[in-house]
């Protein structure tokens, strides 16, 4: 398959990149900074770009073809923030312009819309608070994909730590009921991802991903 990941320097981005590659998918990168990709990446496309400047995603999008669209964007701060939607804007514009067919797949967060539901008590709290305009951020995006034409998954990892790259930890893929842990790995968040590109079981729904607990 033909994929293109925005925020592919990005901690989890990075994973996506790598496990697409090892499935042997064509793979594209948009990037602001090239030199952040990890290296080797024999076999990536890179182009250098804004994915907020909309003219160059639309540019990108025109020119080429893609089975699916990983968008994995975030801030840098836990400040309020609009880049997640004015990412997500842009992108689902220019695709629905030129190939509405391109899968998108979007990495938001657990507490998002109605997944606040499967979060505990603590985790509610923390996500009403501490993250609360990064989750503002992630409803605007999530609302802009399902509004849109486009096949989608929305992505909803809970709390994200990093692992070695070639750990392998099981986890839950929830779409409903009570989140088991508050943490999964962002190489588990890219495995799920990269393992359904093309799985239709998930199209147009949002799941929730959790590692499973140490007493299952």
């Amino acid at each position: 398959m033909n994929v293109l990941v925005i925020g592919a320097t990005g901690r989890t981005g990075r994973h996506v990149v790598r496990l697409a590659l090892n499935e042997g998918h064509h793979v594209t990168v948009f990037v602001r900074s090239p030199e952040k990709l990890y290296r080797p990446q024999t076999g990536v496309k890179i182009v250098r770009g804004d994915a907020l400047d909309a003219t160059a995603i639309q540019n990108l999008i025109y020119h080429n073809s893609y089975d699916s669209l990983v968008l994995v964007v975030g801030a840098d701060s836990l400040k309020c923030s609009t880049v997640r939607g004015d990412i997500t804007k842009n992108v689902v514009k220019s695709l629905e312009q030129k190939n509405a067919s391109t899968r998108i797949w979007v990495v938001s967060s657990a507490g998002t819309n109605e997944s606040i539901n499967q979060l505990g008590f603590f985790s509610k709290t923390f996500v009403n608070t501490i993250l609360k305009g990064q989750i503002l951020d992630h409803k605007n995006q999530e609302n802009i994909v399902r509004e849109s034409s486009l096949p989608f998954t929305i992505v909803r990892p809970v709390g994200l730590r990093d692992t070695p790259p070639d750990s392998a930890e099981k986890y839950m893929i929830l779409e409903n009921g009570r989140v088991a842990t508050t943490s999964i790995s962002r190489v588990n968040v890219a495995d799920f991802i990269i393992k359904n590109l093309d799985n239709p079981a998930y199209l147009q729904k949002a799941v929730t991903l959790c590692a499973v607990s140490d007493k299952d």
